[in-house]
Order: C-alpha cells, then structure tokens, then sequence
C-alpha cells in the first residue's frame, strides 16, 4: 500500500474518474455559462455576438437585479448574526448536557432533513394574516395592533424568508460546532478548571479559539449559501411582493427560463459565481489574520 502511494502515476489514475466527474457537473457548465453570457442567446437559439451588454443591462438598467444584489447581502448578514451564534449556543449547551443529548441533536436538526417545498408552506401558515400562528399569538398576548400580512407586506416579507432559512439550517451548523467542540480534549478544559476558570472564561479562553477554523468554514458555507438562495423564496414568496423579496437567483430564474432569455440569464449566473468567490477570498483572508494574531 505504501509503495502504490507513493507512485504518483497511480495516485493520478485514482483521482481521475472523481476529476472528470467533477469537470463536467462544475467547471464545464461553468465555462459555458460565461461563454453564453457575452451572447444574445433566447429559445431560437444563438443570436449573436452582443460582448458585455448583457452586463451593462444588469447594472444600468435592470432595476430588480440592482434590488436583489442589495436582498442577497441582507440574507447573508442576517444569516451569519443569527445562525452562527445561535448555532455555537446550542452546541455549547449540548456538551453541557448529560441526558436526553441524542434527543435534541434530533430535534434541532430535523428541520434540515425536511423538504424546503415543505418548510415554506408550513410557514406561510405560520405567517397567515387570518388564521396564522403567529398573528394568534399576538393577539392572545393583547398585541392586536402589531398583527398585519407578514409576508405581504415589503417591509417584513424578505426578514420573515430569511428567519425560516435560517430555522432550517441552524441545526445543520450546530451539528458543526458540537462535533468541533467534543473533539477538544477534555483534560484541556478540566486543567482550566483547576486553574479557577469559570465556564465563561473556559469557553472564551480556549473552547472558542479552537473554533476558529471551524469558524471560517461555517461562515463560508452561511455567506455562500446565503448568496444563492431560492428555493425558500421561490415557495413562499416567487420574489413577492413587488419584487421586495427578490433574490438573484429568483430573478436569474425568471429571466432565463420564463423570459427564455439564457445570455442574460447567464451574465447573473457568472456574477453570483463571482460574488460567493470573492466573498470566500475575504472571509479566508480576514480568518488566516484572526489565526495568526491568535497564534
């Protein structure tokens, strides 16, 4: 086994099949993408050479696409104040807890295993001005005047999409931090103790530093799944009200495959690509500083 590890040549032909798969699902519609963007391409098919109009239609003319840019960077600070703290909470909690632990780990991440289609409907219920949860619950707390269409309203519509996304994902990002938290080793925390160390100060001294690659790769994954968000808005809002809730891939969406408009469909394809590659540099960037001031 050694030796065959140490011939690259083997190590290449063992790479390969995974490589070529990779190549055709990622990085060839990838290039096509990028390729038809600087095309005027509709249901007939090739039209034409149009270079970076499709571009400047988007950032000059394009009202919705200016607007969703604007949503996306919303979603994903929302996401990252709400998800990750409530995250690394939760699994902090669950290493302090001796029974029922399974249970929870269950619980809290189930909302992940559930379909989307599933979880959007379920909160349109929940948001429903007549007969919704939420504005019931308003009024038996004497809240009547607080009550309104929460997903009809373009004040509240795109918080209250962003606050179910974040619901059904925080479990998978807890799962994250639980399994980054028991692998410190437990004579770690149990030396600070002896020190005197309070809980408080065990987890801001030594647990929480010791997130800090996990960190970095949570954060990528909310910030670019974030970027790309949906499916969620596509089932509760289609982009609703007014295009209030608008995201680039709902607008991406609608172009390309309503408005049969695939170069321009394309050109906010490679700008979203562009968008979660930049902001994976920044983050890396900013984490590799944290680390080494840390060190």
């Amino acid at each position: 086994m050694e030796a065959l590890r140490r011939k690259k040549r083997t190590i290449c032909l063992f790479v390969l099949p995974a490589l070529i798969a990779y190549l055709a699902v990622s990085t060839f519609p990838i290039l096509a993408s990028t390729a038809m963007s600087f095309f005027k391409w509709n249901v007939a098919g090739n039209q034409g050479w149009i270079g970076l109009k499709n571009y400047m239609q988007l950032f000059t003319i394009d009202d919705i696409f200016k607007g969703s840019v604007q949503h996306v960077l919303y979603a994903m600070l929302l996401c990252v104040a709400i998800q990750m703290p409530l995250a690394i909470l939760l699994a902090y909690l669950l290493t302090r807890t001796r029974h029922g632990r399974n249970a929870f780990k269950v619980m809290f991440f189930m909302p992940n295993m559930i379909s989307t289609s599933a979880i959007g409907i379920l909160w349109m219920f929940v948001y429903n001005l007549n007969f919704g949860l939420l504005n019931s619950l308003l009024k038996a707390l004497g809240l009547g005047d607080y009550v309104m269409p929460w997903l009809g309203e373009t004040s509240t519509a795109l918080t209250c999409v962003i606050v179910v996304a974040c619901w059904q994902y925080i479990g998978y990002h807890m799962i994250i931090y639980l399994c980054a938290m028991q692998s410190i080793p437990q004579s770690i925390n149990e030396a600070a103790a002896i020190d005197g160390a309070n809980a408080w100060q065990t987890f801001w001294r030594i647990t929480f530093p010791m997130l800090i690659p996990i960190l970095k790769v949570d954060m990528i994954l909310i910030t670019t799944g974030s970027l790309r968000m949906f499916d969620i808005v596509y089932v509760m809002t289609n982009g609703g009200p007014i295009h209030s809730t608008e995201m680039i891939a709902t607008h991406m969406y609608t172009r390309t495959f309503r408005g049969l408009q695939f170069g321009y469909g394309s050109a906010m394809a490679v700008i979203l690509t562009l968008m979660c590659v930049l902001i994976t540099i920044i983050l890396n960037a900013s984490f590799k500083r944290i680390e080494r001031t840390i060190d």
